[in-house]
């Protein structure tokens, strides 16, 4: 019998946008065309005029599990769920399970008691993107949106009662010597045998299996009332390669607990080998080789999802960073995916997590949730070597907090660096908040360079943000280039200071905000969909990247629109999502230099992602971006595009597979 089991819960939704009532959270539902992630502003946002929706939203769906019963009692299940922003309750076959806050990392439930064999599970769930000033970021409105929604997958798990717990397991690896440390839960005996082995890429064994020594007993691990015990293993690994920027190598930890022989549990943990510094007034060493941090700050946010993006617009974002010659990403102002972080792993790109604060450090019932987030995040994030900053909070200043803040960094992962961005010098000193970080970040304050470095622990700096140029729409190309020349001018004068150890330009994306009624800042070094800027591939020629601009025509020769689906579409199932890129070319086929808005419908079992109710695709320089969803049934999907200069175009994009 396999011992861990995932059972997806994404599919098969109901929702109303109202805090239904508990009875509501207990029938089966009545509808289920809903698919996890969601976010109830995906057609509210990045809207001039509009206020987004804040509020509550109910969902439910019934699920039946009877092929698992487990008459054997050797396992228990838990209901888990990925991050999202907001509050409410969970509920469970009428059993209110308890409160959640999202924290941008998600909840998880001991769901053993209240789950059915033997018919029908109905599972509640009630939040808010309306939340009390405790709840992070603790300010109103922040310059970015509070998105509403599950804007994560959710997914019961079966577990054993006697395993390993593979959220408390990190694993320290500096040259070849590893150090596991894990936490087993339950009731062991002489019985049980646990071991670890190091695999690489490749799942070729690259050390022998290694008993753990026991550490400690832990009697209320992680204040859940679970018995458990502490165990240390150290292995060699002979002749190691080490993760880089260039050769992001990792390896896999495979834990294996057996009873009698028999494997009860195992878990596998990705990490790499590396080892990352801050050295005084000399900037950031991996490996032993100094690296220039170059990088941006990213909201994990587009028009059309909100904050539910698809995986692979995950992933996306990350290869086109590294595809810019960046290096460094700060995820800003919370903590964001595990699929964006995997992403960093494989492709080398060093990351600034961050949890949710803007302009909002203070104590009392805030400071008890900021520490909670810290926690959660370090636990979740700490195995994934492309992390070397845990951020405290972005322009806002508090001695007390950030003391504390640091503790919980520092008891959970004492070898990775602190930091916060502060953007007025005088008001760090004037709060007392000086030489509290290891690494000072610094917010456009150039001129405070020198004040900053002496300040930090290590005396190195990072511009956590610089180049801000907020009116940089794509297709105006005069303010294109102002944005281009403001990054150039910021670089020259931080390349001739050594002790900056690099810079995260703000910022990677155009992003919605209703910060002082601006609806949308244009940012980004990319538009809110990615499509790059002349910034973009100024970059890429300064730092030796991939992405190269194509040839322009001019606008007077536009003559008609095309489609092109982004990747073969045959093959994709409900609930995938496939980007089409939007032309407007001349005569002969050749992109053109136009501007303006098209609109576009979709027939068949799909749904247009548009960012409003009407369907408009924004186009600038000749090209623009839209998104489907594929829905529950067979037939095909014709995306059509429009408007009164150019004739429709429609592309016959797909037959939908079955589920």
């Amino acid at each position: 019998m396999q011992p861990r089991i995932n059972i997806s819960l994404d599919k098969g939704w109901e929702f109303v946008r109202k805090r239904s009532s508990c009875r509501w959270c207990a029938r089966p539902s009545t509808d289920d065309a809903l698919t996890l992630p969601h976010c109830w502003n995906e057609q509210d946002a990045f809207q001039d005029g509009v206020a987004y929706y804040r509020g509550w939203g109910s969902y439910r769906r019934s699920f039946d599990i009877a092929e698992y019963a487990d008459p054997t009692g050797l396992f228990c299940w838990r209901l888990v769920s990925e991050g999202f922003y907001g509050t409410g309750d969970v509920w469970l076959n009428g059993k209110r399970l308890g409160k959640v806050d999202g924290q941008y990392l998600g909840f998880d439930f001991e769901v053993s008691d209240a789950l059915r064999f033997d018919g029908d599970n109905v599972l509640g769930i009630r939040i808010t993107n309306r939340c009390a000033s405790d709840v992070l970021p603790g300010i109103k409105m922040p310059d970015f949106l509070l998105y509403g929604g599950l804007s994560g997958r959710l997914w019961l798990e079966r577990v054993p009662r006697v395993r390993i717990d593979r959220q408390w397991t990190r694993i320290v690896a500096n040259g070849g010597e590893v150090q596991i440390d894990a936490v087993l839960v339950g009731a062991l005996s002489d019985a049980h045998q646990f071991e670890w082995q190091i695999v690489d890429e490749d799942l070729v064994q690259v050390c022998d299996a290694t008993e753990p020594a026991l550490a400690s007993a832990l009697l209320d691990h992680e204040s859940r009332g679970d018995v458990g015990s502490h165990f240390v293993t150290k292995l060699s690994v002979t002749n190691p390669r080490l993760w880089d920027v260039d050769s992001p190598h990792l390896y896999l930890a495979k834990g294996i607990l057996k009873r009698d022989g028999n494997v009860v549990d195992s878990v596998c943990i990705r990490f790499g080998i590396r080892h990352a510094e801050f050295r005084p007034r000399e900037g950031f060493f991996l490996n032993g080789k100094r690296v220039a941090l170059r990088g941006c700050n990213r909201h994990e946010s587009m028009p059309g999802f909100g904050r539910a993006l698809p995986l692979w617009l995950h992933r996306e974002d990350a290869e086109q960073i590294k595809a810019m010659g960046l290096n460094f990403v700060r995820l800003s102002h919370y903590p964001q995916h595990p699929a964006f972080l995997d992403a960093c792993d494989e492709l080398g790109i060093l990351v600034y997590a961050e949890i949710a604060s803007w302009k909002s450090v203070r104590g009392g019932r805030w400071l008890r949730r900021a520490c909670k987030q810290m926690h959660d995040m370090v636990v979740r994030d700490r195995n994934h070597p492309s992390v070397i900053l845990w951020g405290m909070g972005n322009e806002g200043r508090h001695r007390g907090a950030y003391q504390r803040l640091y503790g919980v960094c520092k008891a959970l992962d004492p070898d990775r660096s602190v930091i916060y961005a502060e953007n007025h010098f005088y008001r760090a000193r004037r709060k007392r908040t000086l030489g509290i970080a290891d690494v000072w970040g610094m917010n456009y304050e150039f001129d405070a360079l020198e004040q900053g470095c002496a300040a930090s622990r290590l005396k190195c700096v990072v511009v956590s943000e610089c180049s801000n140029e907020p009116h940089t729409e794509r297709g105006n190309l005069s303010a294109e280039r102002k944005q281009l020349a403001t990054v150039q001018k910021d670089l020259e004068r931080l390349d001739k200071v050594p002790y900056v150890a690099g810079f995260t330009l703000w910022c990677f994306n155009d992003y919605s905000t209703l910060r002082k009624a601006r609806y949308k800042r244009y940012s980004g070094i990319v538009d809110a969909w990615r499509i790059p800027k002349l910034s973009a591939y100024g970059l890429s020629e300064m730092f030796g990247g991939t992405l190269s601009a194509g040839s322009l025509a001019r606008c007077e020769d536009a003559y008609s629109i095309a489609l092109v689906p982004e990747r073969e579409a045959a093959a994709m199932v409900c609930g995938e999502t496939l980007g089409i890129v939007v032309a407007v070319e001349d005569s002969t086929g050749q992109r053109c230099d136009w501007s303006g808005k098209l609109r576009a419908t979709v027939e068949g079992p799909a749904r247009l992602r548009g960012f409003d109710s009407t369907g408009t695709v924004i186009v600038a320089n000749g090209i623009g971006r839209l998104f489907v969803t594929l829905q529950a049934g067979m037939g095909r999907v014709l995306v059509s595009v429009s408007c009164k200069r150019f004739a429709a175009v429609t592309l016959d994009v797909l037959l939908v597979q079955p589920s």
